[in-house]
């Protein structure tokens, strides 16, 4: 799908690099005090970012869908016999991902001002991982793991070449986020706020 878009977009623009459309307003900085400012386009993915995390955990633990899903993840052959739609549950488990995943690709488009066909693999890797890192089937987790592993390569980028003396720079940033990432799976493999998938004792 990315090399049939970069074909298309080549054929029909000769770029695949598509500059998205900005908004005045998103270019605005909002100064915090001292020598802090903040652009509102950071406001806008952080404050939008946590409205979704609410209504995701909202909709998984509040409502009857919400618990189809979590009995479908626990146990399908059991959800199936109780008169859950297993197969329409899983279709909609993907659905509500993919439109949480286009929602970010467009606060991706707004944040960066450019896209390309291949613009949301690292994101979507670092996605993982913070799933991971926070603990699989866990949202609130997934969002700490997130924070935890921008904080890392935040460190990394800054300091990382003082540190190592000029040896390592920024570029490094991602490999020195992993490697802690395994090294505190090594240690908590559940990660940091624990699975969610099943039941204790399950």
């Amino acid at each position: 799908m990315q090399d049939a878009l970069r074909l298309f977009e080549s054929l029909w623009r000769n770029t695949f690099y598509l500059s998205f459309p900005t908004v005045d307003v998103l270019d605005h900085i909002v100064p915090l005090g001292g020598n802090l400012v903040v652009p509102v386009k950071s406001i806008l993915v952080i404050v939008t970012a946590l409205l979704m995390l609410l209504a995701l955990y909202l909709f998984v633990n509040r409502t009857r869908m919400g618990t189809a899903i979590r009995a479908v993840a626990q146990d399908p052959s059991t959800a199936a016999l109780m008169g859950i739609p297993v197969n329409r549950v899983i279709a909609l488990t993907f659905f509500v991902g993919g439109a949480m995943g286009g929602l970010a690709g467009v606060l991706f488009g707004l944040h960066y001002s450019l896209v390309n066909p291949y613009s949301g693999f690292i994101p979507g890797l670092k996605a993982f991982t913070a799933a991971v890192l926070g603990g699989i089937g866990n949202i609130p987790g997934a969002m700490l793991g997130g924070m935890v592993l921008g904080i890392l390569e935040a460190f990394a980028a800054s300091y990382l070449s003082i540190l190592t003396a000029g040896a390592f720079g920024a570029e490094y940033k991602d490999v020195f986020a992993f490697l802690v990432l395994i090294a505190l799976l090594i240690l908590r493999p559940k990660g940091l706020l624990g699975e969610r998938v099943r039941e204790e004792g399950a």
